[in-house]
């Protein structure tokens, strides 16, 4: 089994990102299954996602990183005895330190052969959010495998190139996208590097 974890801070575009990948992949002939982490009670985005046709799983009222934890280990488990998937897609709450998700997760008794991150940057809230919310937002980049910085048809060229060259200084070994995921542009993220 493989995983990809999406990360991001809310409002960055996770969901839509998430149905794109998973579309792509079920048409490629792959197993999914999606794991949706809330912060809250009651789940946004899995209603949706089942009236697409795939197979959820939520995880309410904490984070997986941390509170929920050992909920994302029994849901793995249970989704591998009774769906055997090829790739577990995890939406993370915006709240989630993806690289405490990847620890957890390879401690597990599951042959997961491999964990890839794709974090979100919102473009149009960059300096903002990094104002309020460094620690979070740079350690959802420092984990990431692939950096998608999302939005970028709402911010002038300048400031897109700006948190390219942040994002960059920040984690060196990411590969860093600049997307736009409503306008459907320059969504240069390969499947062959989703495939783990």
């Amino acid at each position: 089994m493989k995983m990809l974890i999406i990360a991001g801070f809310l409002g960055s575009g996770k969901t839509t990102l998430l149905l794109q990948i998973a579309r792509r992949l079920s048409s490629a002939s792959q197993r999914i299954v999606i794991i949706e982490n809330e912060l809250g009670e009651v789940g946004v985005d899995g209603d949706y996602l089942d009236l697409e046709g795939f197979k959820v799983q939520e995880l309410f009222g904490g984070c997986v990183c941390c509170t929920l934890s050992a909920g994302l280990i029994e849901a793995l488990e249970t989704l591998n005895r009774h769906y055997h998937p090829d790739i577990v897609i995890l939406e993370a709450t915006g709240a989630a330190n993806p690289a405490d998700i990847v620890v957890n997760v390879r401690k597990c008794r599951l042959e997961v052969h491999d964990i890839k991150v794709i974090t979100l940057v919102d473009a149009k809230r960059y300096t903002m959010l990094m104002e309020m919310m460094t620690p979070l937002l740079t350690s959802q980049i420092q984990a990431a495998d692939i950096v998608a910085v999302n939005k970028i048809d709402l911010v002038e060229p300048g400031m897109v190139e700006r948190i390219i060259q942040d994002v960059g200084s920040l984690n060196p070994r990411a590969q860093v996208n600049a997307i736009s995921l409503e306008k459907r542009t320059h969504l240069n993220i390969r499947m062959d590097q989703l495939q783990c």
